[in-house]
């Protein structure tokens, strides 16, 4: 039988933690017992409720955003980054289309991002973890993807209060408000690799790493070690990656 097919999860032995059945008793099992909430994932994966919680989130931190906006500093801002001289009128016209347009733009980005971040994120685990021969079904890989973001809702969540403290916000520079990860000690504008390496020394990175590494390794059938190498190495390739980009299109 694969891996992937839908087995019922063995009885526990006397005095070890009982893997967690529902999903939301998943949800909640993967900040606290990782180890049985992904051996359960593992036999019987489910993903729907933590993409809908990261895709709450994703739309509660959209629309939280969205009144704070100075789209006038904005774009005036990046006229000024291009060099371009436009005139006052026409700088008014953009300000009031991005103004009418953002709503719908930013809450279908906001809605549709976590869905395909997932579906990339799974792909490319897939793909490289059956490329070194070790094999977990598709399904699987959504389910350890999926709860392995968990810690970054949990970030959103504690993102509201800094949000709504601020008068303004900048949605390029969300990324550094929470003060989670490194990225503050650098401006962006002055040192944008660096910016960028220090952006991803990030606790709930880290964090979802962790468990990404657990839960491939249950569902591979691997040692964690094995699993944390290709994990933590896939990361480190994506983050020099987006350091490369920030200083191309700096």
């Amino acid at each position: 039988m694969s891996t992937s097919e839908s087995v019922a999860v063995p009885e526990p032995a006397p005095g070890v933690v009982p893997p967690p059945r529902s999903a939301l008793g998943r949800v909640i099992g993967t900040f606290f017992s990782p180890g049985a909430t992904f051996q359960s994932l593992a036999v019987k994966p489910g993903f729907l409720l933590p993409l809908i919680l990261w895709t709450a989130a994703s739309l509660l931190i959209t629309n939280l955003m969205l009144p704070k906006i100075d789209f006038d500093h904005m774009i005036r801002s990046t006229l000024e980054k291009r060099g371009q001289t436009v005139p006052e009128e026409k700088v008014q016209s953009i300000v009031s289309q991005q103004k009418r347009m953002a709503p719908v733009l930013y809450n279908c980005i906001g809605g549709v991002t976590p869905t395909i971040v997932t579906l990339l994120v799974t792909l490319v685990f897939w793909g490289a973890f059956k490329a070194f021969g070790w094999d977990f079904g598709f399904k699987q890989g959504l389910a350890v993807t999926t709860h392995g973001f968990l810690p970054g809702v949990l970030g959103a969540f504690v993102l509201i209060p800094v949000l709504s403290s601020r008068e303004t916000i900048d949605p390029q520079a969300i990324g550094d408000m929470l003060r989670s990860n490194l990225g503050f000690l650098v401006e962006k504008d002055a040192s944008p690799v660096v910016h960028s390496l220090l952006q991803s020394v990030d606790v709930f990175s880290f964090w979802s790493l962790f468990l990404m590494t657990v839960g491939f390794a249950a569902a591979a059938r691997i040692s964690r070690k094995s699993a944390g190498g290709l994990v933590f190495g896939l990361w480190a390739i994506f983050v020099l990656g987006k350091a490369g980009v920030a200083a191309v299109f700096h």
